[in-house]
């Protein structure tokens, strides 16, 4: 018999984020901020563009996507690039996560 030793790695989202998150959802801005993770931190693409996708109708908006995202472990830059720092990919997981879900409930 061959065993498989399956590792799972868990993180967990701060209270700073849950907060980043209900005033997300009250700004309705979750889809798009679930796109720019989506899009440019889980399919690997941390050091590319984040273009249109950090275009919100509010500065207030960006700037709390910008606070939720770097709470994570990546810092989206002035001029719109993602730099990861450390291993970020369990923390943007977990926000993946938790947009994904409140999407879909809010949906």
């Amino acid at each position: 018999r061959f065993w498989i030793q399956t590792q799972f790695i868990s993180a967990e989202l701060l209270e700073d984020q849950l907060l980043l998150l209900l005033e997300s959802l009250e700004r309705k801005i979750v889809s798009q901020q679930l796109k720019l993770v989506r899009t440019h931190i889980t399919l690997g693409s941390l050091q590319g563009e984040a273009g249109a996708l950090l275009s919100f109708p509010h500065e207030e908006e960006q700037m709390l996507t910008i606070a939720l995202v770097d709470l994570s472990g990546v810092q989206l830059q002035e001029d719109e690039s993602a730099i990861p720092r450390d291993q970020p990919f369990e923390a943007m997981a977990a926000l993946f996560v938790a947009l994904y879900t409140l999407n879909l409930l809010s949906g």
